[in-house]
């Protein structure tokens, strides 16, 4: 963790220590309360394991209080700034990702690794929650039944290559889910073990725990959506 802050300390050389702290404490509140959203969006895409009628009664729930219509452009609003917040520290240039890189190997430290990683996921969840938000937005309303024909579909592989049907959605949205609980996870670890709040060992163990159960949540909420787009559900 000290190796990374002061490699990004390094790249942000102009960077004031006050407004760093404000910038940082902002970049932090902002990342919780995605992590908070990204959880609660599990727990609710996860009671189509439970029944389709229970993720249509709370999909009707969100839009007849105009939930959703406030929440997801809110929620866009705090992605962008936690991507201007977060992304002053990121290496852009070629030569500083090649120092990065060499320097991370040299060092080896689970910390600098885990930085690297977020910067990856963080490039695609960025790409990826964009697709996802818009396919939601036109498909709109959201129900059991669009919502498993968007994840059984075939996306641009639906023509059959060599009598052999690729699950396009599938690995999409399986592929952001792994990023994103990675994201999260790790992300809230950064936090906790930056501002000292918590023991890092401890707290590592309950944000993968958490993560764990999330992540098989997911995968069990895709295996019912695809069922219940083949009629088996």
């Amino acid at each position: 963790m000290a190796f990374s802050n002061t490699l990004q300390t390094t790249l942000n050389k102009k960077a004031n220590p006050k407004t760093e702290m404000y910038v940082d404490i902002a970049q932090s509140i902002s990342g919780i309360l995605l992590v908070g959203f990204l959880w609660m969006h599990m727990l609710f895409v996860g009671t189509i394991i439970i029944s389709p009628e229970l993720y249509d009664k709370l999909s009707i729930g969100l839009d007849k209080y105009y939930l959703a219509q406030v929440g997801i452009p809110g929620t866009v609003l705090l992605i962008i700034m936690h991507i201007l917040l977060a992304g002053r520290r990121i290496p852009t240039r070629l030569r500083d990702m090649r120092i990065t890189w060499r320097v991370a190997h040299m060092i080896n430290h689970f910390d600098t690794w885990v930085w690297i990683g977020q910067i990856i996921t963080a490039l695609i969840i960025g790409i990826m929650a964009g697709i996802h938000i818009w396919l939601v937005m036109t498909t709109w309303p959201i129900r059991s039944f669009t919502s498993a024909s968007r994840v059984a579909a075939l996306g641009p592989a639906d023509q059959s290559f060599g009598g052999f049907y690729f699950p396009f959605m599938i690995v999409f949205y399986v592929l952001l889910l792994f990023a994103g609980e990675y994201h999260a996870g790790f992300g809230l670890y950064r936090i906790f073990v930056k501002w000292g709040w918590f023991d890092r060992h401890r707290v590592g163990y309950v944000l993968k725990t958490i993560t764990v159960i999330i992540i098989a949540t997911g995968l069990l909420a895709l295996y019912a959506f695809k069922k219940l787009a083949a009629g088996i559900l």
